[in-house]
């Protein structure tokens, strides 16, 4: 069978599943498979996943969730492919290598510097359906570590990890081999669930165990303080020093990784564990079922409460870092699932010029905050650093000629000085705080989260009465913050003769400066972002590569986009009207300034800051009705020339 012949079949098999799984319609499938046999002709393979992305056929979440369902049914290869850890150029060239010299195509991958090992075990892990388990010394249970035999275990690079009546979880390096898990059947007498991990993270643990270092003896069998031990822990599937420590240990991963929330979800056979950094989630580590209601209870302790639902914060100190976790737990077919929201304290206040505002928005922005008066509402979805802007806004103002009061959340940042700062109370004396704003002598007021029709009324009377006022709205961009406060019943707000200007922000995550790569993007990715290939080698853009200093993910840091809408007197009348949110970006455009979050976006990849796929990721592609854009239009638009 030739090479073609053997791309078509995978790809046709692909296929299928996605059309009897009501993914793709048989049109759209053939239709892909058309563009994918030119581009093969072409020299420019692309696997089947990818075209249908680029035909947006499908989303790259539908296809992510597609991949989950059937890795089984695909083959290694086909699936790295789809994953898009690999090329076909470098499929083809590793199998060409395999037909001289068998061996296993993943680990031939690996010999030849395609993949990392780590990259090889991710996709196993997901095309076999078992557990991917960390080896960190402290998921082992310690009685599991007593008569532990050295040569055993690094011979065959394998560790066990938990035992619970009839069956023990062993992590290896090779789940396929038959032999060694009879060998760990015949040893410790029981049914063996394996898990897997990459060989040279087993072997670093092992020579933790048998041969550590002075630190690492340190901080063996050392279990925070921080985190409650709970005395259920024994009776729901592990020992409470162990259970606890696992907790600490999840704990300190997530301040180590800079995540701002930990999930645990349980799963059919296993409890996975995974990090959100920079606004995406990473894998951490599975772990056995059996831990899962335990180590629950041990996250639950701190908020006095044992079921679901959003739970108050709680305030904690990690070594010597003080956070803040706020619970949430939600209920599903396999158990509990929960996630705790990580918020350590900053140590320093992040002033306007360190929140990545291009030049034109920066100039609109400081005119806005230092003209007399007026309206600013943070604009942005949950966790997308509305906060800090407020912040830093309130910083720029704090001059000792000028009175400054807030009304927040327990405020984890370090004060400002000057600033008068207020908990936000309960809803029976939230009223009566605010009838105390407006009788002190201030000049600027901020509120927290303009939720209702009586926190907008509130910014109305303020700004009515001369004073600067600030709040943060819950909505994906600016366009979306008007329909919100209509959807509030704002009114008081959007008839308010003071100027008001709405600034929505998304954070995106930053390329690795080591790493990141310049390329000039094809036709059909400049369309989705509505542009034109002009000027591609004057404008090149850059996107992720992966290095030893960013794990592999290409990606280090968050940044941000913003867009700013200033409330003109036209705009009352088009919300009459019922226009459009394209209508309203365009008369935002003709009123002068206006920068979209999509062209934001555009303009950070050019500089290297992020990419194109970061952008598309967080920014929803709304359709303006524009000309098709040239990166050097996007580039002046931004730099404001």
């Amino acid at each position: 069978m030739s090479r073609q012949t053997h791309s078509s079949s995978q790809s046709l098999k692909l296929g299928d599943l996605m059309v009897r799984d009501g993914l793709l319609t048989t049109d759209g499938l053939q239709k892909a498979l058309a563009i994918q046999k030119q581009g093969a002709q072409a020299g420019q393979y692309k696997p089947l996943g990818q075209v249908c992305l680029d035909l947006r056929l499908i989303t790259r979440q539908d296809l992510q969730r597609f991949l989950g369902r059937y890795h089984k049914h695909i083959q290694i290869g086909e699936l790295l492919l789809n994953m898009g850890l690999i090329s076909q150029e470098q499929l083809n060239r590793v199998l060409d290598q395999q037909r001289i010299k068998p061996g296993r195509l993943g680990t031939l991958l690996v010999k030849a510097g395609v993949i990392t090992e780590s990259q090889l075990t991710d996709a196993l892990s997901m095309q076999l359906g078992i557990p991917r388990i960390v080896p960190l010394i402290d998921l082992i249970s310690p009685e599991l570590l007593e008569g532990l035999e050295e040569d055993f275990v690094t011979r065959h690079i394998c560790l066990p990890v938990h035992r619970q009546g009839n069956q023990i979880v062993v992590v290896m390096s090779d789940p396929l081999n038959s032999d060694l898990l009879e060998a760990l059947i015949d040893r410790y007498r029981c049914k063996v669930v394996p898990a897997i991990a990459p060989s040279n993270e087993i072997l670093a643990t092992i020579q933790e165990i048998f041969h550590p270092t002075p630190e690492q003896i340190a901080q063996q069998n050392v279990y925070l303080d921080e985190v409650p031990q709970h005395e259920a822990a024994a009776a729901n599937g592990g020992g409470r020093d162990q259970v606890n420590n696992l907790a600490g240990v999840l704990l300190r991963s997530a301040l180590e990784a800079s995540a701002t929330a930990l999930h645990l979800e349980s799963h059919e056979h296993y409890l996975r564990v995974r990090l959100r950094v920079s606004g995406v989630l990473r894998h951490l580590t599975d772990l056995p079922l059996e831990l899962g209601p335990a180590l629950m209870d041990c996250f639950k302790a701190p908020f006095g409460q044992r079921s679901g639902g959003d739970q108050l914060p709680a305030t904690t100190y990690i070594g010597d870092q003080r956070v803040e976790l706020q619970l949430s737990m939600f209920p599903s077919r396999w158990g509990d699932n929960l996630v705790m929201h990580v918020y350590p304290a900053p140590s320093h206040l992040l002033g306007l010029e360190n929140l990545g505002f291009s030049p034109q928005n920066m100039r609109q922005y400081t005119r806005l905050l230092d003209s007399a008066g007026g309206i600013l509402l943070a604009i942005g979805p949950s966790r997308s650093g509305k906060s800090i802007l407020l912040r830093a806004s309130l910083e720029h103002l704090n001059r000792p000629a000028c009175a400054v009061l807030s009304l927040d959340t327990p405020p984890l940042a370090p004060p400002l000085p000057g600033m008068l700062e207020s908990m936000l109370p309960d809803e029976q004396e939230l009223k009566d705080r605010l009838k105390a704003m407006l009788s002190h002598d201030a000049d600027v007021l901020m509120i927290n989260e303009l939720n209702d029709r009586s926190s907008a009324d509130f910014l109305a009377q303020a700004a009515l009465q001369g004073k600067k006022v600030f709040s943060a709205l819950n909505a994906c961009d600016a366009t979306a913050g008007l329909y919100r406060l209509m959807q509030i019943q704002a009114k008081s707000l959007l008839e308010c003769p003071v100027p008001m200007a709405l600034v929505a922000q998304r954070l995106v995550r930053r390329l690795c400066e080591n790493c990141k790569i310049s390329y000039v993007p094809d036709t059909d990715e400049l369309r989705r972002m509505g542009m034109i290939a002009a000027h591609g080698d004057a404008y090149p853009f850059y996107r992720a590569k992966g290095c030893a200093e960013c794990n592999e993910h290409g990606y280090r840091g968050t940044s941000a986009l913003q867009e700013i809408l200033v409330f003109y007197d036209s705009f009352r009348d088009a919300l009459a009207r019922g226009l459009s949110a394209a209508g309203i970006r365009r008369l935002a455009r003709r009123e002068g300034g206006f920068v979209s979050l999509a062209e934001d976006g555009v303009y950070k990849a050019l500089q290297g800051i992020t990419s194109l796929d970061e952008v598309q990721r967080v920014v929803i592609p709304y359709p303006d009705s524009l000309p098709p854009q040239t990166q050097r239009d996007i580039y002046d638009l931004c730099q404001g020339d």
